[in-house]
């Protein structure tokens, strides 16, 4: 049974939400006119998605992401595992995702924004 983006949790972003899509690409100069292009491979597209939590939100969401899939009180992806996750754009819409982690292994950031209450931010992969 695939891990589902915990109901808790919110189900669209609130703060904000971008997407980038698009394709690999190769291009190549030519002598004279516009250079030639061809399709290389698909790219994942990627999610950035803002929401506003509460501090047991924040909480429920660490725990989302460090337990182990197994975690019979809280199931997680322990850190690496695809879960399922409410499309922003596309409403209706079920996607598969995993996070990407920053450069130092971040995989979310929080930014007070009053008591109990925090900006938080994720980055997603679209899996195909």
């Amino acid at each position: 049974m695939p891990i589902a983006w915990p109901t808790s949790l919110p189900q669209v972003p609130q703060k904000g939400f971008s997407e980038s899509v698009g394709i690999t690409v190769i291009r190549s100069a030519t002598d004279a006119g516009p250079a030639k292009q061809r399709r290389r491979a698909s790219r994942p597209n990627v999610l950035n998605v803002n929401f506003l939590l509460t501090t047991a939100q924040t909480q429920k969401l660490e725990d989302f992401i460090k337990n182990l899939p197994t975690n019979t009180t809280t199931p997680g992806i322990a850190g690496v595992n695809r879960f399922s996750f409410p499309h922003p754009r596309i409403l209706g819409t079920t996607i598969e995702v995993r996070i990407i982690p920053g450069s130092d292994g971040e995989f979310f950031n929080c930014q007070y924004v009053a008591p109990g209450f925090w900006s938080t931010s994720l980055k997603l992969e679209v899996m195909p």
